[in-house]
């Protein structure tokens, strides 16, 4: 049984036990979520690999077509579309741990006593191993494209790391505030979406340093720091003048801890009142 505080927050050590115990329950409840967008099936998998393909091919004729930035280059095409499927990583933590708690995860986060953050870590998991699988569609083109192979490489294990850890705190974040107004779910898409436009995911980040108010307007931005590390590690080299790796990975790290933290904290102080408000 969980000991009623002040703060709504259970003892730490004692819930971090009782969620490592449901590491098995996690994983199979990712394996569940995977079944249920149909990676089981071929053309599931067909989907998932093309789809920010696709919509890497249209953001890459848009912006082509409205910077005369011209639609011959494989490179920019590659860099949009490796960022989407960054982005799809994100977003898809975020939005299916909102829609699993607010579901009550089928009526398993009502009808049981585990501790509800299993469900969005569940999810995280699946977005994990859904990106990993993806850069099976990604690597023929990163070799069309010649961006090479670099020592960069090294830090993409703590990339990624670092992405699903901010994805899992803003899931968390979100989650819970849908408990309460139950309309972020329909609005979450939409600040997603635009959230993605403010972000040097399909425009290159160079483009913003010569802009004193943009450049420093577009650094306040979390994802920033996360798309120009992924981008520098992808292509192997910065601009010069531009940010360094070892410094956006650092300040995304300054981002990403405090986020899952705060989340954490937020979501496990308020999980008492999924079942009666679900």
């Amino acid at each position: 049984m969980r000991k009623a505080t002040r703060s709504g927050i259970p003892p730490l050590r004692e819930y971090l036990t009782e969620t490592y115990r449901f590491r098995t329950f996690a994983m199979y409840w990712s394996k569940g979520e995977l079944k249920s967008r149909n990676f089981d099936t071929t053309l599931g998998r067909l989907w998932h690999y093309l789809n920010p393909f696709l919509f890497g091919l249209i953001y890459f004729v848009f912006v082509g077509i409205l910077t005369g930035g011209g639609l011959n280059s494989t490179t920019r095409l590659a860099f949009m579309v490796f960022n989407l499927y960054v982005w799809t990583l994100l977003s898809s933590v975020v939005v299916t741990s909102v829609s699993s708690v607010r579901n009550g995860g089928g009526g398993v986060l009502t009808n049981s006593a585990i501790p509800k953050v299993v469900v969005p870590l569940a999810s995280t998991f699946s977005a994990m191993n859904l990106f990993l699988r993806s850069l099976i569609a990604y690597i023929p083109l990163h070799l069309v494209a010649d961006r090479g192979l670099h020592i960069e490489f090294i830090w993409i294990p703590l990339m990624l790391f670092l992405t699903c850890l901010f994805a899992f705190g803003i899931a968390l974040i979100f989650a819970t505030i849908n408990i309460y107004l139950r309309d972020v779910s329909r609005f979450l898409p939409h600040f997603l979406r635009l959230w993605l436009y403010l972000s040097p995911a399909i425009w290159e980040f160079e483009r913003v340093l010569d802009s004193g108010v943009i450049n420093t307007l577009a650094r306040i931005n979390p994802t920033y720091s996360a798309f120009s590390a992924w981008t520098i590690i992808l292509d192997g080299s910065s601009v010069i003048g531009g940010p360094s790796l070892g410094r956006q990975v650092l300040i995304f790290s300054a981002w990403a801890v405090p986020t899952s933290v705060i989340g954490f904290l937020f979501f496990i102080s308020r999980e008492d009142e999924f079942a009666i408000r679900n």
